[in-house]
């Protein structure tokens, strides 16, 4: 992965029509990125600065789809060098309190908000290190989710189940030509719409299944094929503690889970699904996919056994392929740490603006410095062969060698550094891995010792 500059970088050749706003735009980022969760009042400090970012956000001229354009742009340069990446996809709501705010409408956790759906690239290799935003998609739903029989949710052409086609579409069209892209959903995406259009259209993907279907074949069902399989290799696998969370986003409910190892057995076939009689008629009559089927042997009494099916376009003839799909799903949930660092880092549900336009507007800013915030936290918990200079200037290392509280080698690893960071922040390394808050608040003491280092030398930024 190459090195990341500044956060300013994610900015550059932005175009508002105005450079004002364009300088507007870095001014505001720089000082958000300091400490994400501050609010804009004391991110901004003097009264002009504030008033200048209120009308930069509330402009109609201005839009999040301009401001995320360079974003977009350095994402795909540092997709660039790679032969491939990972593409997690899912939907987050954000729900705002407070009256009086226009443009808002319900969400699924009740309250009102909007939904933001988001496509996050990922290196190909086991880091799974994020490499930037490649899509994003907002909207508002103007009333309570409305039921609908399948034939006739399938016809509504503002059913919200399009996005996921869509925002795969748009996040493909943005990959650099040559690089080979796999994208990631959950069972939220298992349809035979989407499915039949990633199929048709030549995409990468892996699909978690969401429920039983009839399959073309010997075999009625796609229970009965998988029951039928054999496996191809069982793995001992640590699980960890989960505590339940009742109906996520409207979702099915996560149950309890105690830490424990599990044995896991994996197979693999392919199958071929019929197009449903209440689909589209203009999607393929019948399509073929490769299914891997991960299921538990023998859990422990009163626990759930653990399974996942995964439907994918990816190669499952060896059993390093069938695991190799299964590690791709597995780095889906990287885009659930994003979420937690765009709520939790940048605070985004905190920010006191009065219409849906601003908070689309001050998304597009965050989600750039969420991306930075999800980077630290991974490169902290890498191995110690990625250099610290791939995320940190070389001010910043020679502040972290002056201040760190544990001595720091000539040339630290990411993962030393970040810990350093994070001690800065308050964290004690036999807590484990830092969490967002403790991060963010280091990182803003290192921001602010460059800045007093800086002035002191008589140096500019060297970022």
């Amino acid at each position: 992965m190459a090195k990341v500059s500044g956060i300013e970088a994610e900015f550059r050749g932005l175009s508002l029509g105005d450079e004002r706003r364009s300088r507007r735009v870095v001014e505001v980022v720089r000082a958000l990125d300091v400490n994400p969760s501050m609010s804009f009042p004391k991110a901004m400090g003097e009264d002009a600065a504030l008033e200048g970012t209120y009308r930069l956000l509330n402009n109609p001229n201005v839009t999040s789809e301009e401001l995320l354009a360079p974003h977009h742009r350095a994402t795909a340069q540092r997709i660039s060098v790679l032969p491939s990446v990972v593409i997690a996809h899912d939907t987050t709501s954000l729900g705002f309190n407070g009256e009086g705010r226009s443009g808002l409408g319900p969400t699924s956790r009740g309250g009102q908000g909007f939904f933001a759906h988001v496509s996050l690239a990922l290196t190909g290799d086991e880091s799974r290190l994020p490499l930037g935003v490649l899509a994003s998609k907002t909207w508002v739903r103007k009333g309570k989710k409305p039921k609908m029989r399948a034939e006739k949710r399938s016809h509504d052409p503002e059913r919200e189940s399009k996005r996921w086609f869509e925002q795969a579409a748009v996040a493909e069209s943005r990959l650099p030509s040559g690089c080979h892209g796999v994208h990631l959903m959950d069972r939220e995406g298992d349809a035979y719409e989407l499915l039949s259009r990633l199929v048709g259209g030549k995409l990468g993907f892996v699909v978690r299944a969401a429920h039983d279907r009839h399959v073309l074949g010997d075999l009625p069902m796609l229970s009965d094929v998988l029951s039928s399989l054999t496996h191809e290799c069982v793995r001992e696998v640590p699980l960890s503690r989960r505590v339940g969370s009742p109906m996520p986003r409207g979702r099915a409910a996560h149950p309890p889970r105690h830490c424990r190892s599990a044995r896991l057995a994996f197979s693999a076939s392919r199958i071929e699904f019929e197009r449903p009689r209440y689909a589209l008629k203009e999607l393929l009559p019948s399509i073929s996919v490769n299914v891997v089927h991960v299921a538990e042997i023998d859990p422990p009494a009163g626990e759930k056994p653990v399974e996942w099916i995964l439907f994918t376009g990816e190669p499952v003839a060896s059993v390093a392929d069938i695991l190799r799909v299964v590690d791709m799903y597995r780095a889906r949930w990287v885009i659930e740490e994003f979420f937690k660092a765009l709520k939790t880092g940048c605070a985004i549900e905190e920010r006191q603006l009065e219409s849906f336009h601003a908070l689309d507007n001050a998304l597009a800013l965050f989600l750039p410095i969420a991306w930075r915030l999800l980077l630290l936290r991974s490169l902290s918990r890498q191995p110690a062969d990625i250099a610290a200079d791939i995320a940190l200037t070389p001010t910043q290392l020679e502040v972290l060698h002056a201040v760190s509280k544990r001595p720091l080698p000539p040339k630290p690893s990411a993962k030393e550094a970040l810990l350093a960071i994070a001690a800065l922040g308050g964290h004690i390394k036999n807590n484990g891995a830092p969490g967002w808050q403790v991060l963010a608040r280091g990182y803003h003491d290192l921001l602010m010792l460059e800045v007093g280092w800086l002035a002191r030398a008589g140096r500019s930024d060297q970022s």
